[in-house]
């Protein structure tokens, strides 16, 4: 079974099981059946173990990790949007760029985009830098024709459709 059919096959209950982890891994699956049965969903807690048992066995479920808390003071983003100078080698300077943001410690992603812009930078913003994504413009300014930043507030992400982005 391919990892697109794995994700297409999650039903609601999958998706809250996910959700419930997402926040804290270490979530027993009491507490997961409790959570569950209060929001009107009536499971067992062996129920619970059984469909992570099969989250994880199929491929959607790829492991726990700590992430650490205090790490960063702020919750800001920046968005870099780049418009680059059509050349034959923009190929090329589309990749030098991505392959230098993902050297960057902060970075969340790089896409390329259709319209106005060519390019888009999403980080975050840590400790005293407060425009990371000017270390690109400086860097790439000979192949930038115009920029734009901002700050950007993300809130309410569904990590479940964020991890579909891994399957692209």
């Amino acid at each position: 079974m391919s990892e697109d059919k794995n994700w297409s096959t999650l039903d609601e209950v999958d998706q809250k099981i996910i959700n419930i982890l997402n926040k804290n891994a270490r979530t027993p699956s009491k507490e997961i059946a409790i959570e569950l049965r209060n929001s009107g969903v009536d499971v067992s807690d062996r129920t619970i173990r059984k469909r992570i048992e099969r989250l994880e066995k199929n491929g959607i479920i790829k492991g726990y990790k700590a992430v650490l808390s205090g790490v960063s003071s702020n919750d800001q983003f920046e968005a870099l949007f780049l418009k680059l100078k059509i050349t034959r080698s923009m190929d090329n300077i589309v990749e030098a760029i991505k392959n230098y943001v993902k050297t960057l410690p902060n970075y969340l992603f790089v896409a390329t985009v259709d319209g106005d812009w060519n390019m888009i930078v999403v980080m975050r913003m840590e400790g005293t830098e407060k425009n990371p994504s000017a270390r690109i413009v400086e860097k790439f300014s000979d192949q930038i024709i115009d920029y734009k930043m901002n700050g950007i507030q993300i809130k309410d992400v569904n990590l479940l459709n964020m991890s579909l982005l891994l399957l692209t």
